[in-house]
């Protein structure tokens, strides 16, 4: 039996001779390594987090779709876009549809309105995903510099594979990098305070105005205000949001028709959003307005210097507040960039909703395609000083030592001399726990002595301490590969690989063409055949 066909390892009294769970690392690192864990939790982890409404998924080339990536990373010009989209809960009617797949799209008064139709919340317009913005994925040099120190730290070896799904497990474990090509015209704009990204500046303001942020600079007041006076006899409300907006004929009632719009609904036509608004002549209702109407709102400036004796600035107005924010404080707060990094884990209303769009697609397709953040990290490590090599059916892994072959001229102590031997008999590998049984038995238990509780594994004794320390020792000089399951082989099994099958008109052909130098056979041939397994 080789080692790439070795069967699955034991499991019984493993965490009784692995005593890397000692280690002060990251929570995280335990289960690098444990694939079955690793994929039983990161399915669905992050895409809780980042997962958008249904109905926009549809589609292709447009916001929303889930189709159009690529591998871990979105390259120049690439991505998808001719598609049909196909219709569903969140498509525009027919009616409402532009012709060709990159035109723009309108608001639809097909929206989500939640049970009992008091909520609307409109659809959002359909943009083309752009095709000149590069989108990578790449781990943290903080991740990084963890697993290098586990590997250290167990002296096990690790799949390239399991490594990938650990880090892709977490979104604070990774970077995702967006990069604009040459050709495009404008660069991404990003808002340091908190790290947002945004295709436009209009965007990136409206976000820090509708985010903690802008408590920095303003603070908001509540304040007493006279009880409106008058025979009001209805109040107008939002037929969406069932918002009082006041009677049509206060003073208040288009400025908060146009803030309402504009906070909530402002994908909608304005004229479609008015005429959705309705009229409550409930006494109840009536009162309910006069009583919100009594209590108002101002803003209090925080930032720049006050004089002594002399009152801050005030604003009664949000639209007071967003106006002098955007004349004063909107050139410093967003900055330009053509080349960004964030989290993995950056919050979805940090971004513009077609960079989350993009950065959801890197990330779903990088777990499927592992192979590109493997190469990623197998770089990373071995800048680290970390050895990778090929073993059990090609798979790649990462050790703290390169694996190699007992030369015949070292001679091992006994006990060292016994563990090779065993190792050479049994060339599908041994368990760990088997190889210690095997020549330091455990003794037979007590039948008086307590049975032994879930999870506790039977005390070792000294000789098979010894055992241990002799393979630890074995695994450090690179004659023995421990890896992260258990299963315990020879750093290089000594056994040539078996020939590859020719036919006979294959060799034929090669005689012919190699009449002249028959003598450069065994040095031509031993060559290709180290080619071949480099690049397999």
């Amino acid at each position: 039996m080789s080692e790439a066909e070795s069967s699955t390892p034991e499991t019984s009294q493993t965490d009784s001779l692995d005593l890397s769970s000692l280690r002060m690392m990251p929570a995280w690192v335990a289960d690098f390594g444990k694939e079955d864990k690793i994929i039983e939790r990161y399915g669905d982890r992050e895409d809780r987090q980042q997962r958008g409404d249904r109905g926009e998924r549809r589609g292709n080339g447009f916001a929303g779709d889930r189709r159009g990536g690529g591998s871990g990373e979105r390259r120049f010009g690439g991505g998808g876009g001719t598609g049909q989209r196909r219709d569903g809960p969140g498509s525009p009617p027919r009616g409402d549809r532009r012709d060709g797949p990159g035109g723009p799209r309108r608001f639809s008064d097909r929206g989500h309105r939640r049970e009992g139709g008091s909520d609307f919340r409109p659809q959002r317009e359909w943009v083309p995903i752009p095709h000149d913005i590069q989108v990578t994925l790449y781990p943290q040099d903080e991740t990084l510099d963890t697993l290098a120190q586990h590997v250290r730290n167990t002296g096990h070896a690790f799949s390239m594979f399991d490594a990938s799904r650990i880090v892709l497990a977490g979104g604070e474990r990774y970077n995702i990098r967006f990069q604009c090509a040459d050709t495009r015209p404008t660069p991404l704009f990003k808002t340091p305070a908190d790290g947002g990204l945004f295709l436009t500046r209009d965007e990136a303001v409206n976000h820090l105005l509708n985010s903690p942020i802008i408590d920095e600079y303003y603070r908001a007041e509540d304040i007493e205000l006279e009880v409106p006076k008058g025979d009001f006899k209805s109040v107008a409300l939002c037929g969406m949001s069932g918002v009082i907006l006041g009677p049509t004929s206060h003073h208040s009632y288009q400025a908060k028709l146009l803030r309402l719009h504009r906070e909530r609904f402002a994908n909608m036509p304005f004229d479609d959003f008015k005429r959705r608004v309705k009229t409550d002549s409930t006494p109840e209702t009536i009162e309910k307005w006069k009583e919100q109407a009594s209590k108002g709102r101002r803003w209090v400036y925080l930032k720049g210097e006050i004089a002594e004796g002399v009152e801050p600035q005030t604003f009664s107005t949000r639209a007071e507040v967003e106006a002098h924010f955007r004349r004063n404080h909107a050139a410093d707060s967003v900055i330009e960039l053509r080349d960004v990094n964030v989290l993995g884990n950056i919050d979805k209303a940090k971004l513009t909703h077609v960079l989350f769009l993009m950065l959801r697609n890197a990330v779903e397709n990088a777990r499927k395609h592992l192979f590109d953040i493997s190469q990623k990290l197998a770089a990373g490590l071995e800048r680290r000083g970390l050895k990778m090599f090929k073993r059990r059916s090609g798979k790649m892994f990462v050790s703290r030592v390169r694996p190699r072959a007992v030369d015949p001229s070292v001679v091992f102590s006994a006990p060292l001399a016994k563990i090779v031997e065993l190792l050479k008999q049994n060339s599908g590998g041994m368990h760990l726990h088997a190889l210690v049984e095997a020549i330091a038995p455990s003794p037979p238990r007590d039948e008086d002595a307590p049975p032994l509780a879930p999870g506790e594994a039977p005390k070792l004794t000294q000789q098979q301490i010894e055992v241990l320390k002799d393979i630890r020792w074995l695994t450090n000089e690179g004659y023995v590969i421990e890896y992260s399951d258990g299963m315990i082989f020879l750093g290089v099994q000594g056994e040539s690989s078996p020939a590859k099958k020719v036919d006979e008109a294959s060799k034929a052909d090669k005689a012919g063409k190699h009449a002249k130098g028959p003598k450069h056979y065994p040095v031509v041939v031993p060559i290709l055949e180290v080619l071949e397994d480099v690049f397999e």
